[in-house]
This record gives structure tokens, C-alpha cells and sequence, in this order.
């Protein structure tokens, strides 16, 4: 069924605090990132419920929650429930370490442009591809105005993180690309082509190129902040929206070449010298260590912090070598993810695993970390294996790509270029190790079977006496009896897209033999519906637990149902909380199965279901065993 991110948008801002709460939201790849006022009235599991949203992560002062290849979706629909003021995202609202707040710039800089960067990095290596079949005419007017479309987006590089990092750092985006073009104008550019010394008010202009380049420019909106709250605060109002940007424009773009501009590229060059002179000691090594724990980075969301290093080696040295190394983590776990599709009986794990796998292969592995390799804890270990097997293959053949680009099938032109072949063929040989080490590592080690609905489910036919002998010997276990008197069926059995996906839990389905449904464990009511046909509990023990009465009868708008209890009432086994009219149902063209699931799978370390059997009311035809501490309030 397919999810409404509106309704998904709704929920993330009702339970994250409303507008008042929220501060700023971005958005990346995967991921929505909050910056909230109050961290601690959040809770991170009633979010991680919500349809939707894949899993939760707070790093870099930043309330991340994932989403997948939707995430534009549900970015768009909470933008129209919160007014974000411009000035409210500089900064995380608590304090955090100078990491942290380094990440989160990093992030809320970059996420917004990183596709638009990476196709036209694609396009680059889709060019390169032509030329070396010569399929197309370096002379010719197509390749030429191709190939400077493909550039543009790194000419122009300091102008995008000036619209960013304007939104960041609260400075007037139009003053903050003005800044920015400056240092790319075609009058500056020609000052540093010619390379004669030029001064201004006396002091030595350094003439460095600043296209392509990334520290300078965050640099210079950094304080160009400052400087506009300056003049903001202090000049008449009259004349303070003409000399505002004036004073701003005039004062940073000379800072900027005379001092944060050098400054800048100084801190970038040494980073990435840094990074660099690590790889030039041992490739194969470097591999290793890239390969095994990149992935492990994207689960923090510390991951962002490599960027500028790559964009950085682009740009000086015309290609880089960690994403040739990142290219194996990202393949090896979308193999774990194919890996768990092989060897998982439950069919709901198969979907999720099989998906998870494909989005992997084009680049988005949170889908199959979280969803899938994290949850069942040995794939993501034999995924971060292969990772490093591929790196350190990589690694020897000394792979890179050639332009910006996020790992994936789709962005493989972006490694090749003509005369490098044994690099792209160690390339390609690298992903491929990983992505089928990872396969078969994951299939051969296999992992504790897992519901995509969460915890592990076990059904078996039984008889009643059986049932009865295994919940003796096993006194730790729950026993959850039966709500009505029928047949009992597997919940995948049910005629309903919804409850047989196991998306809303797991559990069973009773074909009633009598209109009468009864509290299966002591607990209470907390949700009971008007028309009286599905009843929420909780149980004392911590389980939490639907009876739904049949199917699509919310349409009989309580005709036919009559509700004993109501929200917030203390039930015990066995007190009468529904009647219905079985026949009544029925007549009217609906389906009466009784459904009886556990909603709050996450908290449940193992279900067992006793179907394929008559059962009577409150007989038992589950038991669980529950996550330590799961019955703690």
C-alpha cells in the first residue's frame, strides 16, 4: 500500500513539538534534519512508528529521521506545516561539541545541492565514454556545449554553497551571491590569469583561483553574518536596506581575497593533504578502513564531514581516490540486503530485503541498513567485511573518480576515462567482490529470523494441549489468549493488503463462530472506535495489542456493533468489550474475520502463533516473549 508522506509529514511535525518546536529542517539524500528547540520532549520510538519513516538519528546536534527515496516528498509537506525563519537554523539549539556543529553546517550546506553536483558529474563521465568510442566530435559544437554545461555546476560551486550557507548562517542570499560571484567574475578571473600584483589600500592581493572551491566561500558568508547583523542593528532605518548590502558587499569580498579567501584554501589544501599523504602510505590499507567503516559513519550521520575533502581533490587534482575506496561499502551492503532476500522465510523480509537491495545498488543504502542489515546485526557485520575485501581491491588498482558523483550503478560513467582502464577495471572488480561477498557471507552465516514488522515470528500448527506444554516449559513467555470463538488463520491469511504485509504487526485472524469478543489479557482500553468495530489495548505486561472486527466494516458506521467499553477503561482477561452481529456483517457484503495483532513489534523479541486450529474465547493462540525492558514504563 502505497504511504501518504503528507499524512506521514503531519504526524513528524505533531510528534517532534508542532512549529513552535522546530527550529530549522533540511534535507538530504535520505534523510529529514530537524533542529528542534527541545530535544528532550521527542520520542525518538513513537517517531520511528510513524508509516514512512524508516528509522531515527540524532547527531550533530541535528534530530535526523530517515525516509528513503521520498524524502523530497515529506520534506515538501512539512515545509507546508512550519514557518522557518531564515535567521532560526544557525545553529544547533543545544550545545553541542565544535564536531558536532561542524557536521551539521557540513550537512546543511551541502545536502540541498549534492544531486544537482553529481549529474553533472555523470554527464562529464557519460562524455568521456563518447569520446573514447568516438562517438562524438571533440571540435563539434555538441560536445563543446555539453562539456561546459557539465562544468558549469563546479565553476560555479562557490555560488551554490552561498545560497546554502546564507539559509545556514542567516545572511541575505542575495548578498551572499553576490559575494560569491565575485570571486568568480570574469574580471577577477582575468586579474589571475595575467598574474601581475595587484594591491588594494596597500596590502598584496593574493591572486587565487576560487572556483570549485569550498572553504573560502563558507568562510566569507560566516562572517559576512556578522557584519550585516552590524550594520542591521546600527544604521537608521531609512537607509538601511540600500547600505546594508552595500557596506556588507564592499567590505567581504576584499576580506575575502585579502585574508578568509588564502585563509580558506590553506585549511582545504591541508585537510585534504592530510587525507592524501594517508593514501599515498598504503592504498590497499586505506581500502581497508573505507570500505568496512563508511557505512558505519552514514548510521552516525558523521559522514558529511568528508566532503569537502573529495570536492576539494576535484578540484586540485582533477580526481579523487575516496570515493573509488566508498564505492565498496556502498555495494557491499546492498549484497547483505540481496543476501537476507535469499535466505529469509519470512516473505515480508523478502520485499523489504529485495527493495532495500535495488535502492542500495543506486546509491541510497539506508533503506538496507536500517530496514534490513542493521536490524538483523550479522549482515551489517558481513557487509562491512566485503566492504573492506572491495576496498582494499580498489585500493591496489589505485581506483578514483574522475567527477563528483554518489556511488551507484547509475553513476558508474563517472569512474572511467579514456586510457585509465586497469583503473576502471579494478573498479569495477572491486564493487562486484563486494557486492557478492556480502551475498554470499550473508546467506552462508545467515541472522536470527526477523518480521519486517519487527521481532521475530515463529507460526506453527498446533493443538491446544501442545500449546499448553510449551508455554510450561517456557515460563518466561507471555500467553496472549483468544479474543473469539472460531477458527484460527494466520494473519497473512486475511482478505486485507494492510494486516497481511505484517506492516501494522503480527498476529492472527479468527473466523468467529459467535458475535462476542473478549478482553485477552488484563491491561486497558486506550483506543476504542465510535462505530465500536476495532478495539486498542494495552496490556500490563507491556504488550500492546488490535482486535480489529472484520474487514472494511467501518463502512456499516456502527450498525451491526455495540462497544462495552471506551478509552481509558481497565479491562481484565476475559470482560466482555464488543458484540456484534456476525450475520449482519456478512449480509451487507463485508468479510467478519476478527483480527488480533501486536502493534508494538519493536518491543517484542519473539512471537510464536498457534494457527490452523479450532480455538475457544480466550484460549491461547500466541505467546511472546518480550525485549528486556520493553514492560517498563
Amino acid at each position: 500500500m502505497a504511504i501518504d508522506y503528507r499524512k506521514t509529514a503531519e504526524a513528524l511535525v505533531e510528534e517532534l513539538g508542532g512549529d513552535g518546536n522546530i527550529m530549522n529542517v533540511t534535507h538530504c539524500a535520505t534523510r529529514l534534519r530537524f533542529i528542534l528547540k527541545d530535544e528532550s520532549a521527542v520520542d525518538a520510538g513513537k517517531i520511528s512508528k510513524i508509516p514512512g519513516v524508516i528509522t531515527t538519528v540524532e547527531a550533530g546536534g541535528q534530530f535526523q529521521v530517515v525516509i528513503g527515496n521520498h524524502v523530497k516528498d515529506a520534506y515538501q509537506y512539512v515545509m507546508e506545516l512550519v514557518s522557518v525563519e531564515e535567521n532560526q537554523g544557525t545553529g544547533p539549539a543545544k550545545k553541542v561539541g565544535i564536531f558536532s556543529r561542524i557536521i551539521d553546517i557540513i550537512s546543511s550546506i551541502f545536502a540541498p545541492f549534492l544531486y544537482t553536483l553529481a549529474a553533472c558529474g555523470i554527464l562529464q563521465g557519460i562524455l568521456g565514454i563518447f569520446v573514447a568510442l568516438d562517438a562524438i566530435d571533440t571540435a563539434g559544437g555538441t560536445y563543446q556545449v555539453l562539456n561546459f554545461i557539465s562544468w558549469t555546476a563546479f565553476t560555479f560551486l562557490p555560488v551554490l554553497i552561498a545560497v546554502t550557507a546564507a539559509k545556514k548562517f542567516g545572511v541575505n542570499i542575495f548578498i551572499a551571491v553576490v559575494i560569491a560571484c565575485a570571486l568568480v567574475s570574469p574580471d577577477y578571473i582575468s586579474m589571475v590569469n595575467a598574474g601581475e600584483t595587484i594591491y588594494f589600500l596597500g596590502m598584496r592581493v593574493q591572486l587565487l583561483s576560487y572556483t570549485s572551491s569550498v572553504i573560502p566561500i563558507i568562510l566569507s558568508i560566516w562572517i559576512a553574518s556578522y557584519i550585516q547583523k552590524f550594520f542591521d542593528r546600527y544604521l537608521p532605518v531609512v537607509v538601511r536596506n540600500l547600505f546594508t548590502p552595500m557596506f556588507t558587499i564592499v567590505i567581504m569580498v576584499p576580506l575575502t581575497l585579502l585574508a578568509f579567501g588564502p585563509i580558506g584554501n590553506a585549511i582545504g589544501g591541508a585537510i585534504g593533504g592530510v587525507y592524501n599523504y594517508l593514501y599515498r602510505l598504503s592504498p590497499i590499507v586505506a581500502g581497508i578502513i573505507v570500505g568496512g567503516l563508511w557505512e558505519v559513519l552514514v548510521i552516525f550521520g558523521v559522514h558529511w564531514g568528508i566532503t569537502p575533502v573529495t570536492v576539494g581533490n576535484y578540484a586540485s587534482l582533477g580526481y579523487d581516490t575516496f570515493t573509488g575506496l566508498q564505492a565498496s561499502a556502498v555495494f557491499s551492503q546492498a549484497g547483505a540486503a540481496l543476501g537476507v532476500f535469499l535466505k529469509t522465510k519470512d516473505k515480508d523480509m523478502k520485499g523489504v530485503a529485495l527493495s532495500a537491495s535495488v535502492t542500495g545498488l543506486f546509491g541510497i543504502t539506508e533503506p538496507a541498513i536500517y530496514g534490513v542489515n542493521l536490524r538483523l546485526k550479522r549482515p551489517m557485520v558481513c557487509g562491512c567485511i566485503a566492504g573492506a575485501v572491495g576496498g582494499a581491491v580498489a585500493g591496489a588498482f589505485n581506483a578514483v573518480s574522475w567527477s563528483y558523483n554518489m556511488p551507484g550503478i547509475a553513476t558508474m560513467p563517472a569512474y572511467f576515462k579514456d586510457g585509465h582502464m586497469m583503473q576502471f577495471a579494478g573498479f569495477v572488480l572491486s564493487i562486484v567482490i563486494a557486492f557478492l561477498l556480502s551475498t554470499v557471507l550473508t546467506y552462508v552465516v545467515g541472522f536470527e529470523e526477523v518480521s519486517a514488522a519487527g521481532g521475530e515470528i515463529a507460526e506453527e500448527p498446533s493443538r491446544a494441549e501442545d500449546v499448553i506444554q510449551e508455554e510450561t516449559e517456557t515460563e518466561s513467555w507471555i500467553k496472549i489468549g483468544s479474543p473469539a470463538k472460531g477458527s484460527v488463520i494466520s494473519v497473512k491469511e486475511v482478505r486485507d493488503e494492510v494486516f497481511a504485509s505484517g506492516a501494522m504487526g503480527g498476529g492472527v485472524g479468527i473466523l468467529p463462530e459467535e458475535g462476542k469478543i473478549y478482553a485477552p489479557f488484563d491491561g486497558r482500553a486506550e483506543t476504542v472506535f465510535p462505530t465500536g468495530h476495532a478495539v486498542g489495548l494495552a496490556a500490563d505486561n507491556g504488550l500492546e495489542a488490535l482486535i480489529h472486527i472484520g474487514i472494511d466494516t467501518v463502512k456499516l458506521d456502527g450498525k451491526g456493533f455495540h462497544a462495552y467499553v471506551k478509552p481509558g477503561d481497565t479491562v481484565r482477561k476475559g470482560d466482555l468489550l464488543v458484540e456484534f452481529d456476525r450475520r449482519q456483517i456478512e449480509k451487507a457484503g463485508y468479510d467478519s474475520t476478527v483480527i488480533f495483532i501486536i502493534t508494538n513489534m519493536n518491543d517484542v523479541k519473539k512471537l510464536e502463533i498457534w494457527t490452523n486450529r479450532q480455538a475457544e474465547a480466550l484460549e491461547t493462540v500466541m505467546t511472546a516473549a518480550l525485549l528486556e525492558g520493553a514492560d517498563e514504563d
